[in-house]
């Protein structure tokens, strides 16, 4: 346990084994993609390959696109790539090591899917032309859905705890909860363009709100659920119909399978290992007693 005020991420934490794969495949996908793009023979064949790989809002039915478009990176600069990594790195060591794996991979796809979905709805809207088209981008690549779901995440798990932001301001996890959502908002009043569309961090945020936490709210709401539909399928089987005797059973669901398909209907024996007990006679020799 984290005691309140605790640096979480004053030095370099270390990632586990499924993101240092996330963090490898990323990589390799931004070196493969700049050579394939910038210097391949033949430069139209890689550049749709590159196109395959991301999400067109006017090719929804490319489903492979809502996923595969959170580990491309821009192919001409390094820096997206840079800070993708960056961004991917730090927090996410945390939640992995609190989720673990599996859970976590399941995270990272869901918040590039919920940034995809927003930007898929965004462009059917009638915006207006002058927004230079962030609003209805003809390719979106990139993990900041992922990232901005990340912040959002561990936010929630830890309120208390501290981070160094730009490596050198301490704040709170309630403070970067409410900081990633306003620079969401900043970049989209300023209109800023990146690969993956202006809208795709508010998606993040609608996963990291829906998916972060132990447990999350989507798991919860599971749950409630799942909790009302078994109390539903049981409620002719009670307490009192059980340990009454005198009291008439209904028959539950099961017994009336049992009988229809022709089977001993479901009852109570009464006894037990008191009753056992009393019926069982001594034994004649009296060591056995010892």
């Amino acid at each position: 346990m984290r005691e309140p005020g605790e640096v979480v991420s004053a030095g370099f934490p270390r990632p586990g084994r499924a993101l240092k794969a996330v963090l490898a495949v990323v990589a390799v996908v931004a070196i493969a993609g700049a050579v394939i793009v910038n210097w391949a023979p033949g430069g139209r064949t890689g550049r749709a390959i590159f196109d395959a790989l991301t999400f067109d809002p006017h090719k929804p039915e490319r489903l492979w696109t809502f996923v595969t478009s959170g580990i491309l990176t821009s192919p001409i600069g390094f820096s997206h790539a840079l800070w993708s990594l960056v961004g991917l790195y730090f927090l996410t060591t945390d939640l992995e090591k609190r989720w673990g794996g599996a859970r976590m991979l399941r995270f990272l796809a869901l918040g590039v899917v919920f940034g995809n979905l927003l930007v898929l709805a965004v462009s059917k809207l009638p915006i207006s032309t002058l927004s230079n088209g962030i609003f209805q981008p003809s390719h979106v690549f990139g993990p900041l859905a992922a990232i901005t779901a990340t912040s959002m995440a561990w936010a929630k798990e830890n309120p208390r705890g501290q981070i160094r932001l730009m490596f050198f301001l301490p704040i709170s996890g309630r403070t970067l909860y409410w900081l990633t959502i306003g620079f969401a908002i900043l970049a989209l009043l300023f209109m800023h363009g990146s690969p993956e569309g202006a809208v795709a961090p508010f998606g993040g945020i609608l996963a990291g709100m829906a998916f972060g936490g132990t447990p999350s709210p989507a798991r919860s709401l599971w749950l409630r659920i799942k909790l009302a539909l078994l109390r539903r399928r049981g409620h002719t089987l009670t307490v009192e119909s059980i340990t009454s005797p005198d009291r008439p059973v209904g028959r539950s669901s099961a017994a009336k399978r049992s009988a229809a398909k022709g089977g001993p209907p479901l009852r109570i024996v009464q006894g037990g290992l008191d009753d056992d007990l009393k019926n069982r006679k001594p034994p004649k020799d009296k060591r056995y007693l010892n």
